[in-house]
């Protein structure tokens, strides 16, 4: 019996796969700027007059949903690939936090939302990738304030151990939010696996909590 020819055929359509998915992610890419500027834009806008305000934020709002979804296809896209190269550096994750807090500071404005932020030590270092660690509080605080009720607080913890670091997020939700993890969440699966840390959570009727563990060195 002759062999089948079946791995030949399957590399040709892997390859030209690969290149749609090149040719989207450059898409992706070229939408991503824009968006960005307009926010950058928007959040240096001091409207005095409150309909126009209230306008200028929902559009603020979209756009900053828009292009949290946007990096999460540029992500995933990377992360299945390899094509994403990890880059350790010594950083305190405190800073951090606060860093991703302070970028969403409009939306938690808009929701009236309490941030309590509790950490053992103002200075709480790891050796990690930054850039990527960014990109997963973003990701994490951004649905804790997307799906809390208005005017509830989310409390973040952050506690250095023996050789790791523990996270934890908590808020209320919407009694009507029926998805709290997603496309994003497989990313922070994808992205905390290859910097040897983990994820889990824990969910009742009106609240959820993520607990994240991360390595120090």
């Amino acid at each position: 019996m002759k062999k089948s020819q079946k791995p030949y055929i399957n590399k040709t359509m892997k390859s030209t796969e690969e290149k749609n998915e090149e040719f989207l992610l450059n898409i992706v890419h070229d939408i991503k700027s824009p968006i960005v500027g307009i926010n950058i834009a928007l959040e240096n806008i001091n409207i005095k007059n409150e309909p126009l305000k209230d306008i200028l934020n929902e559009i603020y709002t979209v756009n900053r949903h828009n292009l949290e979804y946007i990096e999460n296809l540029m992500e995933h896209y990377s992360f299945k690939t390899g094509k994403y190269n990890l880059q350790y550096e010594f950083f305190n994750i405190v800073n951090i936090i606060n860093e991703e807090i302070v970028a969403l500071r409009f939306l938690i404005i808009e929701k009236n939302l309490k941030i309590n932020l509790i950490t053992s030590s103002d200075n709480i270092p790891i050796y990690s990738d930054k850039q990527m660690i960014r990109q997963i509080f973003l990701n994490l605080f951004t649905n804790a304030v997307k799906y809390s009720p208005n005017g509830e607080e989310i409390k973040i913890e952050a506690t250095k151990l023996k050789r790791k670091v523990s996270i934890c997020i908590t808020n209320h939700l919407n009694p009507d939010s029926k998805k709290t993890t997603g496309f994003g969440h497989q990313i922070i699966n994808e992205a905390l696996l290859r910097l040897n840390g983990k994820i889990n959570h824990t969910k009742n009727k009106n609240k959820i909590c993520f607990f994240v563990d991360l390595p120090t060195e």
